[in-house]
């Protein structure tokens, strides 16, 4: 059985409910064609994929962080740092101290300290847009894939189509939600204009049509 997509409908069909027509497939709804994008060897782990797909940096996996962690890791942020912890006490909800608190404790290292603040700022759904992949990274370092999946539809007006597909594939694929994931990366397929992700994108798709070709 083979696994095709309706970038229409946005379904995925398989062999048995496609329409035939000589040597292509249709959509049995809008009778448009199937795309198909082969197979690919995925005998390897969930995470090995992940990594592969380098699912962090879904752009330029240099230039993408490259700022993020300004002056944050430098000794002179002390007397910030001391700052926003004072600022804090008095006002727990201030967004520029738990952002600053956050992206310190990231440049040290300290992940869950770092996304325990993202996590306040996202109680009191003062998440920005600049904030979104910084917040997604550190979910995905901690394999929070249904936190992920809970951030991008909660947030979707604030990032592009691309990346509310880029980041639910990733997170239903963390997930074992492989029908889903391979939907996701479809439509992150079709809304990404970087070539050399979509090369990725395609190997993901192949890898994803072999799983769930397998017999259950």
């Amino acid at each position: 059985m083979s696994l095709r997509y309706c970038l229409s409908c946005k379904t995925i069909c398989d062999d048995f409910n496609a329409l035939t027509n000589n040597d292509s497939y249709q959509c049995p709804t809008c009778k448009k064609p199937l795309i198909y994008f082969g197979r690919e060897q995925a005998s390897i782990s969930i995470e090995s994929i992940l990594a592969e797909y380098d699912a962090l940096h879904p752009y330029n996996p240099v230039k993408d962080f490259q700022g993020v962690a300004k002056d944050y890791s430098n000794p002179q942020t002390n007397i910030a740092l001391i700052e926003c912890e004072e600022i804090l006490k008095h006002d727990p909800n201030n967004q520029e101290a738990l952002r600053h608190l956050s992206k310190h404790f990231w440049a040290q290292g300290l992940i869950q300290k770092a996304l325990d603040y993202m996590n306040k700022l996202n109680q009191i759904n003062s998440v920005i847009s600049d904030d979104i992949v910084y917040y997604v990274s550190l979910l995905l370092i901690q394999k929070e894939y249904q936190s992920i999946t809970d951030l991008v539809i909660k947030y979707q007006e604030l990032i592009t189509p691309f990346l509310f597909h880029h980041y639910l594939a990733v997170s239903y694929l963390g997930l074992n939600q492989f029908q889903d994931a391979l939907t996701q990366f479809y439509q992150a397929y079709h809304s990404c204009d970087d070539e050399d992700r979509k090369k990725k994108i395609k190997k993901m798709i192949r890898y994803l049509s072999t799983i769930l070709d397998q017999p259950s």
